[in-house]
């Protein structure tokens, strides 16, 4: 049976969070530094396509990207659900805050990455 309390009315334990070990605390910020520089990265580098005269691809984010204050406090507050999701996660299932960081992380090496690609035929003709 999994470790938990169980609760009246329930016929399951409901799960216990335990502590974050001091390496898995220190992996996880590591982690949330990284995607946080991608974040930065991505607005950065969508700012400059669009100062370029390019056009925001996702529908959602057209109004958005218009203003980078709005961009940037949007991924900040993003970033801030990431952590406390990756947190809770971590604690209940020890690695699975790091395999969401490690997802998330991928995800926006890819968009950046494109970006980088949008920006460089641009400064390099």
């Amino acid at each position: 049976m999994p470790a938990g309390i169980m609760v009246p009315g329930l016929h399951y334990p409901v799960p216990v969070c335990q502590a974050l070990e001091e390496d898995a605390a220190r992996r996880i910020l590591e982690l949330v530094l990284i995607l946080a520089s991608l974040f930065l990265l991505d607005i950065v580098t969508t700012e400059i396509i669009l100062l370029m005269g390019g056009i925001e691809l996702n529908p959602f984010m057209v109004a958005v990207v218009a203003h980078p204050v709005i961009h940037l406090a949007l991924k900040g507050a993003i970033l801030a659900v990431i952590v406390i999701v990756a947190l809770v996660a971590e604690m209940r299932v020890q690695g699975s805050g790091v395999f969401f960081y490690c997802l998330l992380i991928t995800m926006y090496i890819f968009v950046v990455v494109n970006n980088v690609f949008v920006i460089l035929p641009q400064v390099l003709a």
